[in-house]
């Protein structure tokens, strides 16, 4: 009867104490499409996306980035790092065995003949072999959780790789385009000041011969200035992004250059999107999250468990002999084995408090993967909502930019006729300028807002999980 209910008590234990919560991602709604029109809805982007730019310089630089980063290198040293904590998780899933071996030798001082005699040694030397074994049954799933979650952390920090070399390749392609878009405005504009210039020494040739007057040339010699001042500025900042590049590419500045010399030297891709359906098993940001997300389930497993007594086997076996050769003989062996049970009592709420540490961390990491779903979808509307809008813009800007040149030949055609003064040439021509420029920054826009769209579709990343890694397995440490 008390061995019946013995098993009938360990049984209701056991199964009352599956100890943690049925690890499930939560449920999210997923729109059946996307909100903003696409013209490629339901094809996703190339692995090598940023090839549809048509550049074979931004090719080398994406596959320099990939090689030389440093922040895509430490990412993957935080994965080798999580390999090895996986490993050391694990190996409490295993027998600990340990060898060891010693000699001793004892002297004892013996007395011969009478007390007026001298002394004589006896020497004897000892020789011991020892093997030690201990194991920890794991009744509570401690040990398996906590291995579990080792290798849940392993595929969190691979997903965190993937999410840093997105991102790397998107920053490369977004401040390639950015470095030719301003050489297309450095140059817009040193061709400006030269048209300045030459209506500068025409009006002043004017001047001297009394057609013009004075203000007329100050003008002009002002928006000379001004036009002057504008260039050093965008070089700056063309020099700046290179910095920024040779940074992505792992390189000093001094060693970087980059010899396309127009942003109309790329080509625009199609505009493509995918399903919604799709999206979260192809963002490593949130596959992440569901891997950190499962971790904590684990740990409150493991936190559990600790609460509950452990039972650890000993073994212990070895030789003993006086004399070398004998230590492995049949009389020289010897053994000893043990069982323990060791249950916390009393700790002040320690374990209680670590338990409720993990539950709390579950729950926070839940509301962060449900943040990062939302996130998800919301980037790509967002990307989606800016190829549109810069492609509007862009189309809007070059008419606003045909519209001024064909204001300035009129005023240029009237002025010579005498029928505008050159306050409105003046006008006409400063209006052109900042026509041209905002329609090369509009031109730029298009191609981030495509760069975007490509990284907050996971960047033609599969969505294929990182290989599983094997728990520990038992050998020398």
């Amino acid at each position: 009867m008390l061995r019946r209910a013995v098993i009938a008590t360990m049984v209701a234990v056991l199964s009352a104490c599956s100890l943690g919560p049925d690890y499930a991602p939560p449920k999210v709604d997923k729109p059946s499409a996307w909100k903003e029109p696409a013209s490629g809805a339901g094809i996703w982007p190339d692995a090598s996306w940023w090839q549809g730019f048509d550049s074979k310089e931004l090719d080398t630089l994406v596959k320099t980035a990939i090689a030389g980063n440093y922040d895509l290198a430490a990412a993957m040293d935080r994965v080798a790092e999580a390999e090895a904590n996986a490993k050391i998780a694990g190996a409490a899933l295993y027998p600990q065995l340990s060898a060891g071996g010693s000699v001793s030798r004892q002297q004892q001082p013996q007395l011969k003949g009478t007390s007026f005699g001298g002394n004589s040694n006896n020497t004897s030397t000892t020789y011991n072999l020892s093997l030690a074994a201990s194991y920890e049954i794991d009744l509570w799933g401690k040990n398996r959780a906590a291995s579990d979650a080792g290798l849940a952390r392993v595929r969190s920090s691979a997903f965190d790789q993937e999410t840093v070399a997105i991102t790397l390749v998107s920053d490369v392609a977004t401040t390639y385009f950015q470095i030719l878009s301003l050489r297309d405005r450095v140059r817009l504009a040193e061709d400006n000041l030269k048209n300045a210039e030459s209506i500068l020494d025409l009006l002043e040739n004017q001047s001297r011969i009394g057609t013009v007057s004075d203000l007329e040339v100050a003008q002009q010699r002002s928006a000379v200035a001004t036009q002057r001042a504008a260039i050093p500025a965008l070089v700056q900042a063309e020099h700046q992004a290179i910095h920024a590049l040779a940074l992505l590419l792992g390189r000093n500045p001094e060693e970087l250059s980059v010899d396309s010399k127009s942003l109309d030297e790329a080509k625009l891709p199609a505009v493509i999107a995918g399903l919604p359906s799709s999206l979260l098993r192809r963002r490593p940001d949130v596959r992440k999250a569901e891997a950190d997300l499962n971790a904590a389930n684990l740990d409150i497993v493991n936190a559990r468990a600790q609460r509950f007594p452990s039972i650890d086997l000993t073994g212990e076996g070895g030789s003993e002999s006086l004399v070398l050769s004998g230590l492995l003989g049949p009389g020289s062996f010897l053994y000893t084995l043990a069982a323990s049970v060791t249950a916390p009592i009393f700790e002040g709420n320690k374990l209680e408090g670590q338990e409720e540490l993990t539950q709390a961390r579950y729950h926070e990491l839940m509301e962060t993967y449900r943040q990062a779903i939302l996130a998800a979808f919301r980037d790509v509307e967002d990307s989606l909502a800016a190829v549109q809008g810069s492609t509007a813009q862009h189309g809007f800007e070059r008419e606003a930019y045909e519209q001024a040149q064909n204001a300035y030949r009129l005023a240029d055609l009237r002025y010579r006729a005498g029928t505008v003064d050159f306050l409105t040439v003046l006008q006409a021509q400063s209006t052109v300028f900042q026509a041209e420029d905002a329609l090369v920054v509009a031109d730029l826009a298009r191609f981030d807002a495509l760069i975007g769209l490509y990284k907050a579709l996971g960047g033609g990343w599969d969505g294929t999980a990182p290989a599983q890694p094997q728990p520990a397995k038992p050998g020398p440490s």
